[in-house]
């Protein structure tokens, strides 16, 4: 592996690098040209302080690994910083950069969670105090939204570290801006054939594996011209390619030998295509808790549903078919239909019938894409507006829906609450898409979209009250028009304390794909509970208390699930495509140990494979 200066614009001066003093001019110049046994000695002469740059799968993660090694080999004990690394993907710039080294420390090594005698966390102790040289892989894999953050905080803490970045994502970063203080920068280059004789055979497990490689190497260049003009050696020209027929063939059990074949690979598309569908079983024959077929099977369905955010766990289930995503509501729906009607009303027409509504409801509901997965916050510095906004307009919502609804119940029966439910959902989405303008953390929502939504909703309200009404047997409203009102405006009360609550999440700032869903699911617990209890309140005044309890936990159920990207995902990801073999049941361990075995690279809040032609390949078959 060979680097090279990076271009001067990405450099912070050599003057500040070297750390001479003001007026000095005699100095001499940083070498930062070298294979990679040069790696430790340019670390050095850059005074502690050294970014490496390459394109993804140029072998940046390896080269920090192998400066590591050679800082712990010559390392003084008592004197110089054990080297650790620290994976970037993960850290959050508001977070300052010290504090979540110490907790990654802590949470990675046994011990260094201790408090020390005076009070402070071991691990933040050797922080603190410089025995620890941070080697930090991945500045790529932060959210791009905060690159300019996350520099800041480097340059605040000042302290000697390593970083790897691909060369876009931190010329972006720097490029009319700040470069990282007193940093030097070195840029990978690309395999030569030269390269691949020296490297190729080095990544072989035993001598003859090794003495194997160079006679495939010697063998393809026969034929005159060099290496550089055969197709093994052009389609090995990329990063990416050696990389693959390391895998493939060093780390594998496959013979390499393979790749003479002219009658296979008569072009440098051919090899390539050949490494990047070995890929796969390759890694994954090394200590697998999956079956191979499987794997492939499961990354090529994401690989087909992925789309240009990469994995996106809220996406997953609007990558499949309509019909599809209705039918895995088809059970869970009727279990929650048939079990709210055995409770409220005890007899077979209730119970059949009130699973009929909900399962229309459920696919219906499965038929339409998920909405964005927003978080919520209970924090009203700076949004006092907002809030207030939404809180006033919920109830003007439930005060429309009583005014219509009361009358029409009376003259035409309760079926027509559906659109009294719908017209009043409809005024109710406009009016929170207006205040939604007014919030700070909002991008201008849609008028048309926010009313289509609360007309659905309202719709589906208004229908859902309407069956379970006929169900009971109710001929008329048992209140009284005031009675009726101040129904309304409690369940317009709860959903307007959900959305003063719902706040967008612009998805270029999201550290993990879990810290998504787990902000999505504790707005949709919320609402479960604000929106059965409502919904509870008006059937208990309806019936009674029993059947107020019941039917309570099912609308809040049917609301949270419905409602939000998170509900969207555990029933068609978590359940319905597990079931089907589409999927495993543990997604998570599965996209995690992807992403360890560099099939996967995390980039904030979604996965995306680790190389585009790699994610083909995987669709394709």
């Amino acid at each position: 592996m060979r680097f090279t200066p990076a271009p001067a614009d990405l450099v912070a001066q050599h003057a500040n690098i070297r750390g001479v003093g003001p007026g000095t001019t005699a100095y001499e110049p940083l070498q930062l040209r070298g294979r990679l046994d040069d790696i430790e000695d340019v670390y050095r002469r850059a005074g502690g302080r050294l970014v490496i740059l390459g394109e993804r799968g140029s072998g940046k993660s390896v080269v920090a690994q192998r400066l590591s090694l050679m800082l712990l080999a010559s390392r003084t004990a008592g004197t110089d910083p054990v080297p650790v690394i620290f994976r970037l993907h993960n850290w959050n710039p508001d977070t300052l950069l010290t504090t979540w080294l110490a907790a990654s420390l802590a949470d990675n090594y046994n011990g260094l969670d201790v408090i020390g005698p005076g009070g402070t966390r071991l691990s933040e102790a050797l922080i603190d105090e410089g025995y620890v040289l941070p080697v930090l892989d991945g500045f790529d894999e932060i959210p791009a939204g905060l690159y300019k953050s996350a520099l800041k905080q480097l340059n605040e803490t000042l302290i000697p570290l390593v970083l790897t970045s691909t060369t876009e994502a931190y010329a972006r970063t720097v490029r009319g801006d700040r470069t990282l203080a007193r940093a030097a920068v070195v840029v990978l280059q690309p395999v030569a054939p030269d390269d691949l004789r020296m490297y190729l055979p080095r990544t072989a497990q035993t001598d003859p594996s090794a003495a194997h490689w160079a006679a495939v190497l010697a063998s393809a260049e026969e034929g005159g011209g060099g290496l550089g003009n055969t197709p093994v050696g052009r389609a090995l020209s990329t990063p990416l390619m050696v990389s693959l027929a390391r895998s493939v063939y060093s780390d594998g059990p496959q013979d390499p030998a393979d790749l003479l074949d002219a009658a296979r690979f008569p072009t440098p598309s051919a090899v390539e295509q050949h490494l990047l569908e070995q890929f796969v079983p390759a890694v994954y024959k090394r200590r697998s808790k999956w079956r191979a077929r499987d794997v492939e099977r499961w990354l090529g369905q994401l690989a087909r549903q992925a789309d240009r955010d990469g994995i996106a766990w809220w996406k997953l289930a609007d990558a499949f078919p309509m019909g599809q995503r209705g039918v895995a509501f088809v059970v869970p729906s009727v279990l929650l239909g048939a079990i709210t009607g055995g409770l409220t009303f005890g007899s077979f027409v209730g119970t059949a019938g009130m699973a009929g509504v909900v399962l229309l409801l459920g696919v219906v509901t499965g038929c339409f894409r998920s909405p964005a997965p927003a978080r919520m916050t209970l924090i009203a510095s700076g949004r006092v507006r907002h809030v207030l906004t939404q809180v006033a307009i919920g109830p003007i919502g439930g005060t429309a829906v009583g005014m219509m609804g009361y009358p029409m119940v009376r003259e035409w029966g309760w079926l027509s609450l559906t659109l009294a439910g719908g017209a009043a959902g409809a005024l109710g989405g406009l009016l929170t898409g207006w205040g939604r303008r007014m919030d700070p953390d909002a991008e201008n929502p849609s008028l048309v979209r926010e009313g289509r939504k609360g007309l659905l909703g309202g719709t589906a309200g208004g229908f859902a009250v309407a069956c379970g009404g006929i169900l009971a047997g109710l001929s008329a409203p048992t209140v009284s028009y005031r009675e009726w009102l101040l129904l309304g405006v409690c369940i317009g009360l709860a959903f307007a304390i959900g959305s003063a609550v719902h706040v967008p999440t612009p998805l270029d700032t999201v550290v993990t794909p879990r810290s998504l869903l787990r902000s999505n699911r504790q707005l949709a617990l919320f609402q479960m509970i604000a929106g059965g209890a409502s919904y509870g309140l008006v059937v208990a005044v309806l019936m009674d208390r029993a059947a107020g309890l019941v039917c309570g936990a099912a609308v809040g159920v049917a609301v949270g699930i419905g409602g939000y990207a998170w509900g969207r995902w555990l029933v068609v990801v978590r359940l319905w495509l597990p079931m089907r073999g589409q999927l495993p049941w543990r997604i998570w361990a599965f996209l995690d140990d992807a992403h360890e075995r560099g099939v996967l690279r995390q980039a904030g809040a979604a996965y995306v494979f680790r190389h585009a032609r790699i994610q083909e390949a995987l669709a394709a078959e």
